[in-house]
């Protein structure tokens, strides 16, 4: 499709005057630009620093070399040559890189070693921001306590709102290593910088700058240092290579609608979310409720599941934790299915946000902690969490 545009554009006849004039003074500064990139032998090189450069340059350097190699003005990219394209691409990418390792404090610091090791590598003008310390694992705190009980109150009546139905759900692996390929397309390792913006349950906006971790033509992996939500649609801006574009292609940002798909717990005060792409403009409802819980739709394709699931009915008691893993409420729900890694709970009143849940089935003597996958409000008006299991197996089904 890209091609035939181009080819489009070229057979429409002559370019007006200002238009071939833009289109020679791109050449001229794609091509020293290009040239830079692909003679540097180092990271400060292809960006065009100085090894003192701090954080705000390098960024800066980056935006800008982005910009020139993705043009704003469509009439430019178009022209541009097959060739010239195939080097921008393998240019974007080393450009990249160079900004992934040099705005990583410890990828940084690894780097300027090798490159001068017997001396002491240029201090940046900038000083980063000590992280927030958290506990390493709340998990293996917690094991200890799994065994105590207490009785459960009634739950209470409040529901979240969840918008009407979406496309079907983003996939991507969890933190369990599966033994095929589950994801709908190719994914990329890159990181790019990237702003996300959103509302919370209490309508406030809120936006936050941020990299990548990887992208697909469907959805972005990233860092995010607030809790976001899961099932909530949040706008991201970000400079996505042509190739995994599905619009926007002659413009050096990518604009996204997306969904929360995924939400891990945090590591030194940032998360990895996940997120599936729905396109250009947002739900219908977002623009009245934006901070609303969406569904995805159901997944009608291959069975991408890691382990058999059973419909199993068990009574459980489900306790919703925070991050410090202290309980924010707890009632009695029912198991729809289960796996060994994971199952589906009907539960009353989940609170607006929590960061685990503790499953206990007396009846089995299971007590485990799980990670929230999926939720929606059934047509019966209760809710449905999808749950995978992260310190414990359910029992094996057979055996009961």
């Amino acid at each position: 499709m890209m091609n035939s545009g181009r080819l489009s554009a070229r057979a429409s006849g002559s370019l007006p005057l200002n238009t071939g004039k833009l289109i020679s003074a791109h050449y001229l500064e794609i091509d020293y630009l290009l040239e830079r990139v692909e003679g540097a032998t180092t990271h400060y090189q292809t960006l065009g620093l100085e090894r003192s450069a701090g954080a705000d340059e390098i960024i800066s350097a980056y935006q800008k070399s982005v910009a020139v190699l993705h043009p704003n003005y469509h009439k430019v990219r178009a022209a541009v040559s097959d060739d010239m394209l195939e080097r921008i691409d393998k240019a974007f990418k080393k450009l990249s890189q160079a900004f992934s390792d040099l705005t990583d404090t410890n990828k940084r610091a690894q780097y300027d070693n090798v490159l001068n090791p017997r001396s002491a590598t240029p201090r940046p003008r900038d000083t980063p921001r000590a992280k927030k310390s958290l506990s390493t694992n709340p998990l293996q705190d917690q094991t200890r306590e799994k065994g105590k009980k207490e009785p459960l109150p009634a739950a209470a009546a409040a529901e979240i709102r969840v918008a009407p139905e979406l496309r079907p759900v983003f996939s991507k692996a969890s933190t369990q290593t599966a033994t095929t390929e589950r994801r709908r397309c190719e994914r990329f390792k890159l990181s790019v910088p990237a702003l996300i913006a959103g509302y919370d349950h209490e309508g406030g906006k809120w936006q936050e700058v941020t990299k990548t971790i990887d992208v697909s033509r469907m959805g972005v992996s990233l860092w995010v240092h607030r809790y976001v939500k899961h099932g909530v649609v949040a706008h991201i801006t970000l400079p996505l290579p042509i190739k995994l574009r599905s619009h926007g292609f002659s413009e050096p940002g990518y604009n996204m609608y997306a969904i929360v798909r995924r939400v891990e717990p945090p590591i030194d005060g940032r998360r990895v979310v996940g997120l599936e792409f729905i396109g250009a403009t947002p739900p219908t409802d977002y623009l009245h409720q934006p901070w609303s819980t969406f569904r995805t739709q159901k997944w009608n394709g291959p069975d991408r599941r890691r382990e058999p699931r059973e419909h199993r009915s068990e009574p459980v008691a489900v306790e919703y934790l925070d991050e410090a893993m202290k309980r924010i409420s707890r009632e009695a729900a029912v198991t729809e299915d289960v796996s060994p890694g994971g199952a589906r709970v009907r539960v009353k009143s989940p609170p607006p946000s929590f960061e685990f849940v503790r499953i206990t089935c007396p009846k089995l003597g299971f007590n485990g902690v799980a990670l929230l996958r999926n939720q929606w409000t059934a047509e019966d008006g209760l809710k449905r969490l999808c749950l995978q299991f992260v310190d414990q197996k359910w029992p094996i089904l057979q055996a009961y």
